[in-house]
């Protein structure tokens, strides 16, 4: 997850190479987004409602390999309590959710990380079982996990885009994209992600078909990531800082990168 957050920056090396230093299209996105590292406000009020519950049963804890009676707690205001942890999680590092339709079924999970090395990092999983959703807590080389906790409907309910809609809807803007087969040429479209669908010039995207959704958001770096895969392979990855702006995209399928696209100045 921390490689894939970081593809708006490589996507703007591609870009960059097919351009002059005079003539960059990345690099006026990129001061624009670091110019709005503190506009996106408190994200919490957008993750906690999807996620906040308690976790409990017959927790096992590791390296131990023992089971123990426990409970692993996301109250509403962002407090994580669990044996021997306390911490605010609005302060997390990296928030990742996950939203998966399967086989007629809809998963979802999360990861919540203070410190990937250090911890805690919280991860939450909801696979639609009587059970509702599983959490686990790392921290260094110690992690317990709770089988029994509620269900996290609210983020199964809904697609990403629309639940994280204050992330990802997109006013049309304008775009240069190039593509992996010809990355000296250089094509100039309208980006637009709004109501469930993108478009990208002439081509659309229904994003209520998707197959899985992911959103991460790196607050430190003033990072939002959507990446959406869709039937036949299709997936599109979106870069934004945290007011919203988009600052890069790319578009694959099942053989790897299609073209990148860079925000016009």
């Amino acid at each position: 997850m921390r490689r894939s957050i970081l593809i708006p920056a490589v996507l703007a090396v591609l870009v960059l190479a097919a351009c002059s230093k005079e003539d960059s299209p990345a690099a006026p996105g990129a001061a624009a987004g670091n110019a709005a590292a503190s506009a996106g406000g408190d994200i919490w009020p957008a993750v906690g409602p999807l996620l906040a519950g308690s976790h409990s049963g017959g927790c096992t804890r590791t390296p131990q390999l023992d089971t123990v009676e426990a409970t692993i707690s996301l109250d509403a205001a962002g407090k994580l309590t669990a044996p021997d942890i306390s911490a605010d999680m609005r302060k997390a590092q990296m928030i990742s959710l996950t939203r998966e339709t399967a086989g007629g079924a809809v998963k979802g999970g999360a990861m919540l990380s203070m410190d990937a090395e250090k911890g805690p990092v919280l991860t939450l999983s909801d696979e639609g079982k009587p059970d509702g959703a599983g959490a686990a807590v790392m921290r260094g080389e110690q992690m317990i996990s709770c089988p029994k906790g509620p269900p996290l409907d609210k983020l199964r309910s809904q697609p990403l885009y629309k639940s994280m809609a204050r992330f990802v809807d997109t006013p049309g803007v304008a775009v240069t994209c190039v593509s992996r087969a010809n990355p000296l040429e250089q094509k100039k479209a309208e980006f637009k992600l709004a109501g469930g669908m993108a478009t990208l010039g002439g081509e659309s995207f229904d994003l209520s078909r998707a197959e899985l959704e992911t959103l991460s958001i790196v607050p430190g770096e003033n990072q939002v990531l959507y990446s959406v895969k869709l039937p036949g392979g299709n997936l599109m990855q979106v870069g934004y800082d945290l007011s919203g702006k988009l600052v890069a995209l790319q578009n694959g399928g099942d053989s790897g990168l299609v073209r990148g696209c860079s925000v016009e100045t």
